[in-house]
């Protein structure tokens, strides 16, 4: 599973990983019709880019490690 899938299934989140996961979405640079960012660092350049405050940066840092948690059991 991809970070970007991972991060949709979060949608429903009352936090800010899933005001970050309701962003993507929206977000035409990175929904499945735009193209996404593979890695961390693309996705930070992506939200650096786009302007994004300090609240959601720290949102996309507290997601990206709740993923590789994920993909670290599935891995187990």
């Amino acid at each position: 599973m991809t970070f970007y899938q991972w991060l949709r299934k979060q949608k429903s989140r009352n936090d800010p990983v899933g005001d970050l996961a309701r962003d993507a979405i929206r977000d035409r640079g990175i929904n499945p019709s735009g193209t996404k960012p593979s890695s961390h660092k693309g996705w930070k350049m992506h939200l650096e880019r786009c302007g994004a405050c300090d609240g959601a940066l720290e949102a996309l840092e507290r997601a990206y490690l709740e993923y590789l948690d994920v993909q670290t059991c599935r891995n187990e």
